[in-house]
């Protein structure tokens, strides 16, 4: 007895090391001086998630490669398993003043003394460029993935990020058919992978049980295609409150134990500025648990950690000060998945000359 109590001790404790050990990444971009037009300058940096110390790992103000980061609506930056990468351009090759072509991604250092790594070229077709949306990382850092409409199909790419070397080329036109796939990413086992799938415009047709709108779960290949739940089910009951019809409730990545984080978006008079609400869900419970997210402003950047303890995100808020100068303030908040309970990490005071770009691009911890 003894011994079985020791065994639970240690996993317990290694348990609670893991998740102390993971840090946050977050990325900023701002406008250059030389040469003109200005080219911007990416600053990656390390955020210890307990004491909020930083270090800054990478920037490309004097590299030979320029990161394409994206932009508030899609980050090409992403971290996890101990590694971070990005889309990219080497210098020599950024000649015709276009951001998407030609673009490669790296692997980007973990400290100061490291050096970014070509690992593939990304498929082009011209005119489109490369067309590249949605970089995503396995848990241990050994596979990578994005989607890229060719020939007017989406289509999903798997590579090793070890050597770049390509797994799968998956067409998901039947699949995505008039949608877009609003997140994707791993499941903790590394060889699923969960997705969301939403319409661009305003739809009750997500409520009836034909509808595509909703999330998934399949293998890498494609088999084993399953429904987390029907869509209507994934928006939780709240008093005064209803689903907005214009998206879908989004998963944010998925818990060892087979829960799911979800993001929904809901409007009424009950409804907190600007509405947005985050809750475990348990499909095969049928249970939902909410996050006590209650902070001012737009809730964005939703970062799971691997360990499924940890949820960073990106409060935004937009102020005039007595100038009548336009500034905001972005704050970067952890959140304890079990608990609901979250804490402000730092903070940025975003003027019309300042930072063009700051994003939550994931988190590092044990591979």
């Amino acid at each position: 007895m003894n011994r079985r109590i020791l065994v639970l001790f240690c996993v317990a404790f290694l348990a609670q090391a893991a998740r102390a050990g993971e840090s946050l990444v977050y990325a900023v971009s701002t406008g250059g001086t030389k040469p003109s037009p200005a080219l911007p300058k990416t600053e990656i940096f390390i955020v210890d998630s307990e004491s909020g110390k930083q270090r800054l790992v990478f920037s490309d103000a004097d590299a030979e490669l320029l990161l394409l980061p994206g932009s508030d609506v899609q980050s090409d930056i992403a971290a996890a398993g101990g590694r971070i990468f990005s889309r990219g351009v080497e210098r020599k090759l950024y000649t015709n003043g276009r951001p998407d072509y030609p673009a490669a991604v790296f692997e980007l250092p973990t400290s100061r003394s490291g050096k970014a790594r070509k690992i593939f070229d990304i498929e082009n077709e011209v005119p489109m460029g490369s067309n590249f949306r949605n970089l995503f990382i396995s848990p241990t850092g050994a596979k990578i993935g994005y989607m890229k409409v060719l020939n007017g199909k989406p289509y999903l790419f798997l590579r090793e990020t070890s050597t770049g070397r390509l797994l799968r080329k998956m067409d998901l036109s039947q699949m995505v058919f008039d949608l877009f796939v609003t997140a994707i990413g791993w499941m903790p086992d590394g060889e699923r992978l969960f997705f969301t799938l939403d319409r661009s415009d305003e739809d009750d047709n997500w409520r009836l049980p034909e509808s595509q709108v909703g999330s998934y779960v399949m293998k890498e290949d494609g088999s084993g295609l399953g429904r987390i739940a029907p869509e209507a089910a994934l928006h939780p009951n709240r008093p005064g409150l209803q689903a907005n019809a214009v998206g879908a409730a989004v998963v944010l990545g998925a818990l060892p134990d087979g829960r799911y984080l979800l993001r929904d978006f809901q409007v009424g008079p009950a409804s907190a500025h600007p509405g947005t609400y985050l809750y475990t869900l348990d499909p095969l419970a049928n249970t939902q648990k909410t996050l006590s997210t209650e902070v001012p402003g737009e809730l964005r950047c939703f970062r799971l950690s691997r360990s499924g303890g940890k949820l960073a995100l990106l409060a935004t808020e937009q102020k005039s000060n007595t100038t009548e100068v336009s500034t905001g303030s972005k704050a970067v908040w952890v959140f304890d998945v079990e608990s609901g309970q979250g804490r402000k990490l730092f903070s940025f005071t975003i003027k019309p000359d300042g930072p063009a770009w700051i994003d939550l691009i994931g988190w590092l911890g044990h591979r």
